[in-house]
């Protein structure tokens, strides 16, 4: 599914997640505060704590008793003062210029994943952690455009 060697992952990106400390708790609920931390991380270059979103997630929880919606992320990240713009009924085209910012959604199988925009070519998708390092997979954006799945998203700007 990558369509490039994570050789390629910009250093920026790289470097701006792989400062990030990685949960004690792995659970669904971590590795969403991961992904969100990261998509924070990637775009404005300062670390967050991933266990202080994890007891926050929890916390929202524990009050819906629910799976998390775009609507609980986008409060999640606005709880952290990351300012976050909703997208509905948005085109897979709207992925070309999708150039410096962070397009957050939600997949088929509901995970979350963050796509980060750094080049006219590529994103980059996070989606996950694996032996405590992220899961972050290059995509040329006409590939990922074939496969867009979802016409709701957040946009980290």
């Amino acid at each position: 599914m990558c369509s490039a060697s994570v050789k390629h992952i910009p250093d920026n990106i790289q470097n701006s997640i792989s400062k990030l400390k990685m949960s004690s708790i792995n659970s669904n609920t971590s590795n969403i505060a991961f992904i969100i931390a990261s998509a924070i991380a990637a775009k404005h270059n300062k670390p967050i704590d991933i266990e202080h979103i994890t007891t926050y997630l929890q916390a929202y929880r524990n009050q819906q008793n629910f799976y998390y919606s775009l609507l609980d992320i986008k409060k999640t990240f606005e709880n952290f003062n990351i300012s976050v713009e909703a997208k509905k009924n948005a085109s897979p085209f709207d992925m070309l210029k999708l150039t410096n910012d962070i397009l957050i959604g939600i997949d088929q199988q509901d995970q979350l994943f963050a796509l980060v925009g750094s080049s006219q070519e590529y994103v980059y998708l996070i989606y996950g952690i694996m032996n405590r390092k992220a899961l972050i997979c290059p995509l040329k954006k006409s590939l990922f455009i074939q496969n867009f799945t979802t016409n709701k998203f957040l946009i980290l700007r």
